[in-house]
């Protein structure tokens, strides 16, 4: 059976619904990126392990740096020695068993990222990594 169509009537595409999708999908991606927490990286020169395991980066994960001149930092903020303990003894009364993630420069002393690591046993913070490439 043939089925005939008014002479001004063009077949086509309706948009609509495509417009709306794209409008959907869009506000997705910008909801999306807007959630991820960018933390600002110190600029150091990881050592390369070769049978190092990737790992997510974990809420509530303590990241502490030693850059080559042997500075120390906690979150990314430069301190001594002693407001380091400070830090590490608060950070541990919050949390007992929290990760800790050590940032070492590739050219740091090694007496240096002993340093850090015994402040964190000191305050009884065990669980310690060392963040390679």
């Amino acid at each position: 059976m043939k089925v005939r169509r008014p002479d001004d009537e063009s077949p086509g595409v309706d948009m609509a619904p495509l417009i709306d999708c794209m409008f959907i999908l869009l506000i997705f991606f910008l909801v999306t990126a807007t959630l991820k927490k960018i933390q600002p990286e110190l600029p150091l020169d990881l050592p390369v392990a070769d049978a190092a395991v990737e790992r997510p980066a974990e809420e509530g994960l303590l990241v502490l740096g030693v850059d080559r001149d042997g500075q120390k930092f906690f979150r990314n903020e430069p301190v001594t020695t002693a407001a380091l303990l400070d830090r590490l003894a608060a950070a541990s009364a919050e949390q007992p068993g929290r990760r800790v993630r050590i940032d070492g420069d590739l050219r740091a002393s090694y007496q240096h990222i002993i340093e850090v690591i015994e402040a964190c046993k000191i305050n009884g913070l065990n669980n310690i990594g060392l963040h390679t490439r």
